[in-house]
């Protein structure tokens, strides 16, 4: 038997507006919510593929991004 190990990367996005379902982010970009994700304005999204896979705090959103900027900036 076969296993694949699928690793996906989420990227942290503050939600700028809520509506039906769809949380809208900086940039513009809109997030399939899942039914069970209770999300406000102004809170963080861990996001891949358009779709929101967990809420996470302020803090620990600014701190992915940093990380994800000194990688891809190769510092």
């Amino acid at each position: 038997m076969l296993y694949y190990i699928l690793m996906c990367f989420t990227i942290p996005y503050r939600v700028e507006k809520i509506k039906d379902g769809i949380a809208v982010v900086e940039g513009g970009e809109k997030i399939k919510l899942n039914k069970y994700l209770s999300v406000k304005k102004g809170e963080y999204l861990q996001v891949t593929g358009n779709i929101a896979v967990a809420k996470i705090s302020r803090d620990e959103g600014l701190r992915i991004r940093n990380l994800i900027k000194t990688i891809y900036e190769g510092n």
